[in-house]
């Protein structure tokens, strides 16, 4: 078996637990949370816009050493902070130890354990799959999507939400850290094997050339076309999925309805990261993104409507897919831009844009909820955005060329 395979279930790995709780699992923290603390939505969504917010400074630190120092040490970090920060919320004893413990260690490790260190061992790993390669691991994003959820929505109807997240933080450390301390190399040469291609390992060398400074990546127009619009579409999309508990709850849906609701949107992820990973090799990456993009917008539309649960279902099959679209179109047009040998770097820059643009998001879709007691208009505002992320794609061009 190709060695990149390792590369490419580790970091399948390392994202289902770090996604699998913060995008999919702490939405159901929320209403518990929110209860024992005596506190409000507007205030636990401050933990996700502080994590984005310190996420600013993580970023453009780490991308440089993914590029020039190690991805596989990053990543170990990454995962030893997921585990204390879910310790250390399972021991807080106020909301504001809640916010500040998971604000800190989650900054660190979303940004140690997502696609800006993975993502860059896998394309060096692959050439002309390399789509199909960050496709099948970013799956692990759903699947975490699937089985934390419902682990922990177990959790919080026996043994309260505490000691569920005990059992992640365990988990976590069984199934992340053998795999990053044995199982996974920055470099095919670390192994000696050349990059994969056509499927096979005997393929065509990865694209090399000179490391860009961070004025040669912030001055081109690609990279704020494109980050600016992965901005506003990661704002629309990740304040919705944060509050998707809460709007269950006002829906007056049963207790446990977001946490079959998030599974669904989960599963139909792992369709729509198959299907696009599979696409990325073959079609122009950046009408993949617009698919993404107008299916969230096909969602927010219908949650817009305060729906019936079988509705509210099809919405979340949708964001689902959406979410499968995006992750590997992203990681495969990053490298066409700015070369592999740049992929940390260009990864770095663009993440603190990125947090700009998400940190108040969830604090808007927390306040208009606390303000008018419903999330419609937040959602209808996101829609907006989501037509700005449409416009900012078009003059891109990204297919066959670095854009200029």
């Amino acid at each position: 078996m190709f060695q990149g395979w390792w590369i490419v279930g580790t970091h399948f790995t390392a994202q289902l637990f770090v996604s699998g709780f913060f995008i999919y699992s702490l939405p159901l923290l929320f209403p518990a949370v929110i209860v024992d603390f005596s506190t409000d939505a507007t205030t636990v969504n401050l933990l996700p816009s502080a994590a984005s917010l310190l996420g600013l400074v993580v970023a453009p630190l780490t991308g440089p050493l993914v590029d020039r120092w190690s991805a596989r040490g990053l990543m170990i970090i990454g995962t030893l902070c997921l585990v204390l920060g879910l310790l250390g919320l399972s021991f807080a004893q106020s909301i504001l130890q809640f916010v500040v413990i998971g604000a800190v260690f989650f900054s660190i490790a979303q940004i140690l354990l997502g696609p800006l260190a993975g993502s860059a061992v896998v394309s060096r790993w692959f050439t002309s799959t390399r789509g199909r390669a960050l496709g099948i691991a970013a799956i692990g994003t759903s699947i975490g999507g699937i089985l934390l959820p419902k682990g922990l929505g177990q959790a919080l109807s026996t043994v309260g939400w505490r000691t569920g997240l005990q059992g992640i933080a365990l988990a976590s450390a069984v199934f992340v850290l053998p795999l990053l301390v044995f199982r996974f190399w920055d470099q095919p040469s670390d192994r000696g094997v050349e990059a994969e291609a056509d499927g096979e390992a005997a393929g065509a060398p990865q694209t090399h050339g000179e490391l860009a400074t961070n004025k040669e990546i912030l001055t081109r127009p690609a990279f704020w076309l494109f980050t600016l619009s992965l901005g506003f579409f990661l704002a629309s999309y990740t304040a919705t999925l944060a509050n998707i508990g809460q709007f269950c709850a006002d829906l007056g849906f049963p207790a446990d309805a977001a946490e079959n609701l998030i599974p669904v949107l989960a599963l139909c992820g792992i369709f729509g990261k198959l299907g696009f990973g599979y696409l990325a090799d073959r079609i122009p990456l950046k009408v993949g993104l617009i698919a993404a993009i107008g299916t969230t917008g096909l969602s927010l539309v219908l949650f817009s409507l305060e729906p019936s649960y079988s509705v509210m279902l099809v919405a979340a099959a949708a964001m689902g897919v959406a979410s499968g679209g995006i992750l590997p179109v992203w990681n495969a047009i990053v490298p066409v831009i700015f070369g592999v040998q740049n992929f940390g770097r260009a990864m770095g820059w663009m993440m603190p844009v990125i947090g700009i643009l998400v940190t108040p998001s969830y604090l808007i879709a927390g306040a208009i909820r606390d303000s008018s007691g419903s999330y419609v208009l937040a959602f209808q505002v996101f829609l907006g955005v989501l037509g700005a992320a449409v416009l900012l794609i078009l003059p891109l061009r990204v297919v066959g060329e670095p854009a200029s």
